[in-house]
């Protein structure tokens, strides 16, 4: 409804609260991370789990949420996870300890099972495709061998 960074809305706060406009989402960049106190399951989903999570702060009867990626642009479109390490490591960084160990709750309830799954896919398939790839280097080997002992 209002495209308010961090700043307007504690400056508006009362007439926000008034409009009973109290959730704030902020998107410029500027939030207030030393005060967040909360991190709950984010809008995106990708392979059957989320992929990011909202970070949360209340103040001056405000609610102000802000949306956390976890994975890189370039996982767009790929069909295997490729969270962006640097940038939850900087995040975690930020929270306090409280929201800190309520994101990797998050984490741990919310994210893991749907990645451990993905990646026990992702395996079996790569298994089964180093067994196809073994199995052609071994014919080669031994056509290569037969051939050399024929000669």
């Amino acid at each position: 409804m209002f495209d308010l960074n961090y700043q307007q809305a504690i400056d508006k706060s009362e007439h926000l609260i008034a409009i009973g406009q109290t959730t704030i989402y902020l998107r410029d960049g500027t939030y207030p991370w030393a005060v967040a106190s909360d991190v709950e399951v984010g809008s995106s989903y990708r392979f059957n789990g989320p992929s990011s999570v909202y970070i949360i702060s209340k103040l001056q009867g405000l609610t102000f949420k802000w949306s956390v990626d976890f994975e890189k642009r370039e996982a767009n479109g790929a069909g295997y996870s490729l969270f962006d390490r640097e940038r939850l490591r900087d995040v975690m960084m930020k929270l306090p300890e409280p929201a800190r160990r309520r994101f990797a709750k998050v984490l741990r309830d919310a994210v893991m099972p749907d990645l451990e799954k993905r990646t026990a896919e992702l395996r079996e398939a790569m298994n089964k495709q180093i067994d196809s790839e073994d199995c052609v280097r071994g014919l080669i080997a031994f056509a290569e061998g037969r051939e050399q002992a024929a000669a």
